[in-house]
């Protein structure tokens, strides 16, 4: 008998913390759904602003700040839509390989010695640059759009801030009169720079000799 009052009182206890578990659901949810019907309802919301405005202060709806997020998001969306970018990418018309943005590049080969030779004098600078090898299939086809660009026969193609100066011996040459730093400046440095060092004139010296046509692929190393 006792055991049999003692199961019954469990089974009991059981079902009571359950009741009370699913009215305390129920009691949120209505809450939840009192709390959405009063923040929506138009009377509320005009009795809030009325009060607000006697306060001196503003007051908005959640439709109202829901509406008005919407509205920046897609202002922000449709500024983003129409910027476009002034970088030109490598291969496309007009001068397309420099990039002002990086001090140096190097479009060469990594079996040409002159290629090897302009990054040997950049690294000795401490200069950061990009490597182009032309010799990689996925650059194979920009050899010759580089060639048209800057009318040079020859590898390596040497870009200073954008800038195409011509190839190792164009470098050096620069190097030599000390002009390295200056041709490396944004336009905003050059600008703030010394009288001295905006008075220098950074000339392009391209590779014009010519390469016999049977021997053009194999040999467009020579600087």
């Amino acid at each position: 008998m006792a055991e049999a009052q003692k199961k019954w009182t469990s089974q009991a206890t059981e079902k009571l913390f359950a009741a009370l578990n699913r009215a305390d659901e129920i009691g949120g949810e209505v809450r939840d759904y009192l709390q959405e019907k009063v923040a929506t309802d138009p009377r509320y919301v005009t009795a809030r602003k009325r009060l607000a405005k006697l306060l001196g202060r503003d007051y908005e709806s959640r439709d109202e700040v829901v509406h008005k997020a919407q509205v920046k998001a897609d202002k922000v969306a449709a500024v983003a839509s129409t910027v476009t970018t002034t970088k030109k990418p490598a291969g496309s018309s007009g001068n397309a390989f420099g990039d002002p943005e990086v001090k140096a590049q190097i479009f060469g080969k990594k079996s040409c010695p002159w290629s090897g030779r302009a990054i040997t004098l950049l690294e000795r600078h401490k200069v950061d640059f990009d490597w182009v090898d032309l010799e990689e299939p996925e650059h194979e086809s920009k050899a010759p759009k580089l060639a048209a660009e800057t009318r040079q026969n020859t590898v390596p193609y040497v870009y200073l801030r954008g800038k195409f100066i011509g190839g190792f011996n164009a470098l050096s040459e620069i190097e030599r009169l000390g002009q390295l730093e200056v041709a490396m400046m944004t336009a905003d440095e050059l600008k703030n720079a010394p009288a001295h060092l905006r008075g220098v004139e950074v000339v392009a010296r391209p590779n014009t000799d010519e390469v016999a046509p049977a021997d053009q692929d194999a040999s467009r190393d020579p600087e």
